[in-house]
C-alpha cells in the first residue's frame, strides 16, 4: 500500500464511500427526501476530492461534465436541492462498485478460492492434460461473474501455479477475453444495472438475450485464438513444486454451495421484489457474506479484511468515483433541457431513419471515444437517459442490449478500461500491446453482434 494511501484523510473518506453507499440503499426501502439530499452532497464531496487525485485528463473530462451540467441547470432555473441531486445519480453504480468486492473478500477469507487453486493443481499433479489456456478461459467464465475483473490475477496465479508451459502474454489475453463473456449478461456487472436502471427493465426482460450474445462472444473468441500471435511472447518452462502438505482432498462444495445460494437469491428476489436487479445484488453483497462467514465461523477474519478495503475504496476506486459521480450529474442536467430531443433528431437523421446503421453507430461512437479516455459510462448515461426509444421505433430493451454491446466492445479495446490496465500490470507490458491484438477481434464483433441484436428486432423479439 502506498504511503498516500495510508494518509488518514484517504482512509477516512473510503469511509465516507461506504457512508454515501448505505444512505442511499436505506432511501430506497425507506424513502426520505433529507437522506438522498445527504448522500447526494457525500457524493459531491467525494467527487471534490477525487480531483487532488486522479490524472490530468480525467480532471479536465470531470471538470467538463460538470460545468457543463452546471450551466444547463442555471439556464432552466433548477432549484439548488435538485440540482445538487444530480450528484446522487450514480450512486447506484457505485455501490456496485464498492459493495460487490466484499463477495470476493468473503471468498478470500473463507478460503474458498484457494481450495480452487488446490483442486486444479491436484489435477494437474495425477496427469491432467495440459490445457492452461482453456482452462484459463473456462475458469474466468466461471468466477468472472461473481468477482469481476478481479477474477483476472487470481486465474492467472492458479493457472502459473498449475502448468510447466505457456506463453504470458498469450495466457493473459485468453483471461481478457474470457471475463468479456460475463460483461454482456451479468447482473453483478455495472454496465447491466446502469442500463437496468436507464430504461427501467428487470434483469429478466434482457438477461437471455445478452447471455446468447456472450455464447456469440465465446465462439468468436475460440475461432480466433490461434490468430493471438504476440511479437515477443516466448513459452514459459519451468518445473512445478507442489506443497505436500495441502490437504488437496478437500470438497469444492462450499465454493459450490455459497455461490449457488447467492445467484439464486439473486434471481429469486428479482421476480418475487419490487425492486431492481442492481438494488438486489447490493444488497445481497453486502449482508449474505456477512451471515456466512457467521456460519464458516471466520467473522472477526472476515471483518477485518473489510474494514481494510473500506479504508483503501477511496483511493482504490478514484477514477470511478470521479467518472461515475460527474456522468451522472451530467446526464441528469441534460435530461432537464432540450438537448435530448436534439440529440435523438440528430441520430436519426445520421442513421438516415435505420435502425441498423443507429446500433452500428452508438457502438462504434462508444468505442472510438474510449480510445480516447472517455468512460463508455459517459456515453451510457448521457446518451441513454436522453434517446426515446419509440422516436426510433425501437423497444427500449433493444436500445439496451444495443448499450451493453457498445460497453463490452468499448472497455476490450479502450487502453484506459479496467480489464485491459489489469492485463497490462500482468504481463508488465503497456496498454497498447493488449489494444493491438484486440482490433480485429472487436471489429467483427462490432458488425457481428450489432446484426444479430438486429435479428431481435426484426424477429419481434425485443
Amino acid at each position: 500500500m502506498t504511503t498516500t494511501e495510508q494518509h488518514p484523510f484517504i482512509r477516512l473518506l473510503g469511509g465516507v464511500c461506504y457512508i454515501t453507499v448505505l444512505f442511499y440503499l436505506f432511501h430506497l426501502f425507506f424513502p426520505s427526501d433529507m437522506i438522498i439530499l445527504i448522500s447526494s452532497i457525500l457524493a459531491a464531496i467525494l467527487l471534490g476530492s477525487t480531483l487532488f487525485f486522479v490524472s490530468t485528463f480525467s480532471r479536465i473530462i470531470v471538470i467538463i461534465l460538470v460545468t457543463v451540467g452546471g450551466f444547463c441547470f442555471y439556464v432552466e432555473g433548477t432549484p439548488l436541492d435538485d440540482a445538487l441531486l444530480g450528484f446522487g445519480r450514480n450512486i447506484n453504480l457505485l455501490s456496485l462498485f464498492l459493495l460487490i468486492p466484499l463477495i470476493g473478500t468473503f471468498m478470500s477469507i473463507a478460503g474458498y478460492l484457494s481450495l480452487l487453486k488446490e483442486q486444479v493443481q491436484k489435477r494437474q499433479k495425477e496427469g491432467g492434460a495440459s490445457h492452461p489456456y482453456r482452462l484459463s478461459f473456462l475458469l474466468t467464465i466461471l468466477i468472472g461473474v461473481l468477482l469481476n475483473f478481479g477474477s483476472m490475477p487470481i486465474v492467472k496465479k492458479i493457472v502459473e501455479g498449475s502448468f510447466s508451459s505457456y506463453q504470458d502474454q498469450k495466457l493473459t489475453l485468453t483471461i481478457m477475453r474470457a471475463f468479456g463473456f460475463c460483461i454482456f449478461w451479468s447482473p453483478y456487472f455495472v454496465n447491466v444495472g446502469i442500463v437496468l436502471v436507464l430504461f427501467d427493465l428487470s434483469w429478466f426482460e434482457i438477461g437471455g438475450y445478452g447471455f446468447a450474445m456472450g455464447l456469440v462472444y465465446i465462439v468468436v473468441c475460440l475461432l480466433m485464438f490461434k490468430q493471438i500471435s504476440f511479437p515477443n511472447d516466448p513459452i514459459i518452462e519451468k518445473e512445478l513444486q507442489f506443497d505436500e502438505s495441502v490437504d488437496s482432498g478437500r470438497s469444492l462444495m462450499p465454493l459450490f454451495s455459497f455461490s449457488l445460494v447467492l445467484i439464486v437469491l439473486s434471481f429469486s428476489l428479482d421476480i418475487l421484489l419490487e425492486v431492481n436487479m442492481l438494488t438486489i445484488v447490493c444488497v445481497l453483497a453486502l449482508v449474505l457474506p456477512f451471515f456466512w462467514a457467521i456460519i464458516a465461523k471466520s467473522l472477526s477474519d472476515y471483518l477485518l479484511a473489510v474494514s481494510e478495503q473500506v479504508q483503501s475504496s477511496f483511493f482504490r476506486l478514484k477514477n470511478e468515483i470521479a467518472v461515475f459521480i460527474s456522468a451522472g450529474f451530467f446526464s441528469v442536467a441534460i435530461a432537464e433541457t432540450e438537448i435530448g430531443a436534439y440529440g435523438s433528431a440528430f441520430l436519426y437523421e445520421a442513421s438516415f431513419g435505420s435502425v441498423f446503421i443507429l446500433s452500428y453507430l452508438l457502438i462504434a461512437f462508444a468505442i472510438l471515444l474510449a480510445q480516447i479516455g472517455v468512460h463508455p459510462v459517459i456515453i451510457v448515461s448521457g446518451i441513454g437517459s436522453t434517446l426515446t426509444p419509440s422516436t426510433f421505433g425501437v423497444s427500449s430493451e433493444y436500445l439496451a442490449l444495443v448499450m451493453i454491446i457498445a460497453w463490452a466492445l468499448a472497455t476490450q479495446l479502450s487502453p484506459f478500461s479496467g480489464q485491459v490496465l489489469m492485463a497490462s500490470r500482468l504481463i508488465n507490458k503497456s496498454t497498447g500491446v493488449i489494444v493491438k491484438q484486440n482490433v480485429r477481434f472487436i471489429a467483427i464483433l462490432s458488425i457481428l453482434l450489432t446484426a444479430i441484436v438486429y435479428c431481435f428486432h426484426l424477429f419481434g423479439w425485443v
